[in-house]
């Protein structure tokens, strides 16, 4: 099973987006991701269609599991 981190922003325009970061570490904390997540928006690194983030609106591990068909 793959585990992703999922942080979701805020943004300026009421929309979201979602940085999805593959195979996290196991122990990573509640307060590692909101720190990293405070870092990205204090340098202006999230946008999306040219709008920018204004802040943090989720983030969580996703665990998908991939089951071959062909």
């Amino acid at each position: 099973m793959a585990k992703t981190l999922k942080i979701v922003f805020n943004l300026k325009d009421t929309k979201t987006t979602t940085y999805s970061l593959p195979d996290p570490k196991d122990d990573i904390t509640k307060n590692a991701v909101q720190t990293a997540a405070e870092t990205m928006l204090a340098k202006k690194f999230v946008l999306s269609g040219g709008t920018l983030a204004t802040d943090i609106k989720d983030a969580y591990i996703a665990n998908v599991e991939r089951i071959e068909l062909v």
